[in-house]
């Protein structure tokens, strides 16, 4: 479809939610609005693809994500030109695993943001060709050129998401979409647990500390992951200083590098590889694939010890553990 033509739709569709807000006591909420997708009764939430005040996130994704036939996974692709998503709009159905293909088939890096959808869904992880990282979920998935990042989840609620390219310029040339969840959950599902992302245990003005921090004055720390060690085992940083994590995998197979309780007190700006960036409140596990790289950028706040390991069976009995040292700002 045509940029223009989805222009004009998405037009459309606002003005049906300015109607029945009116028909429904005027105002400027969008509460409750409904609309008819293929003889299915959806909610429209027209305004989600960036963050919103007040959400709320799954936080029994691990749950749901074990409950589901990962088998039965149905593949779906977005080509990222310049500057347009193809296909514009994805229809989804609730409670079915799928992997999300995004593609930049473009000669310019591309956004697919979609802030809102991505906190309604069960995240089992996003992957590379260069490693996977989980997340309690993703806030925004960046693609270089030629590149592939693919997002494998479960949808669960029923709605009409937006999508969008959040570089500047990318949302007004076009790259926007939407992004539709039709059906019921099955009952062989948990129900989702709904938290709010403002109570998440995670480093809640992160994104205050990653832009007010001097990231001229970064500083590189390396990790080699071999067949069975990190080396160094034990990482000295200091709290406030902004860091390149860099977690380079010189073994043979597949190994993570965990550190749950350092992640969960460390402000987050990204982790990136060879493929593209992923944005995420803080990650749960970062797994690198033989012979490839990931980084982490990142700001630790809490001076303490940490426990980094390597969670795949049998590797940390191997050896593969250490310690992360955070020393106290001056």
């Amino acid at each position: 479809m045509k940029a223009w033509k989805r222009f004009l739709i998405f037009v459309a569709l606002i003005g049906v939610v300015a109607l029945l807000g009116a028909a429904c006591g005027g105002g400027d909420s969008t509460d409750n609005v409904q609309v008819e997708v293929d003889g299915d009764t959806i909610a429209v939430n027209e305004l989600d693809a960036r963050a919103v005040e007040g959400a709320t996130y799954v936080a029994n994704a691990a749950d749901i994500v074990s409950a589901v036939d990962w088998d039965s996974m149905l593949t779906v692709r977005v080509d990222m030109s310049d500057f347009i998503f193809t296909p514009e709009s994805l229809t989804l159905e609730a409670g079915q695993p799928y992997k999300l293909e995004l593609v930049n088939v473009g000669a310019t890096k591309h956004y697919f943001t979609a802030e809102g959808f991505y906190q309604s869904v069960a995240f089992r992880k996003a992957q590379t060709s260069e490693g996977e990282f989980k997340a309690p979920y993703f806030k925004a998935i960046e693609v270089f050129p030629g590149n592939q990042v693919d997002l494998y989840f479960v949808p669960l609620i029923k709605g009409v998401f937006g999508s969008l390219c959040t570089i500047d310029g990318h949302e007004e040339a076009g790259m926007l979409g939407t992004i539709i969840v039709t059906g019921d959950l099955p009952a062989s599902l948990p129900s989702p647990v709904m938290a709010a992302v403002a109570e998440g245990n995670w480093v809640q003005n992160a994104a205050d500390l990653v832009s007010d921090a001097d990231w001229d004055a970064m500083l590189t720390v390396r990790v080699d992951m071999s067949d069975f060690t990190f080396t160094p085992e034990a990482l000295t940083l200091k709290a406030g200083q902004p860091y390149k994590l860099e977690i380079v995998n010189t073994g043979t197979v597949k190994h993570y590098f965990t550190a749950g309780e350092f992640y969960q007190t460390a402000a987050f700006r990204k982790a990136q590889d060879n493929s593209g960036e992923i944005k995420a409140p803080y990650f749960k596990a970062v797994e690198v694939f033989p012979g490839e790289q990931a980084d982490l950028y990142l700001i630790p706040t809490k001076a303490d010890t940490y426990r980094s390991v390597c969670t795949i069976t049998g590797h940390e009995d191997a050896g593969m553990h250490g310690t992360i040292v955070v020393e106290a700002s001056n």
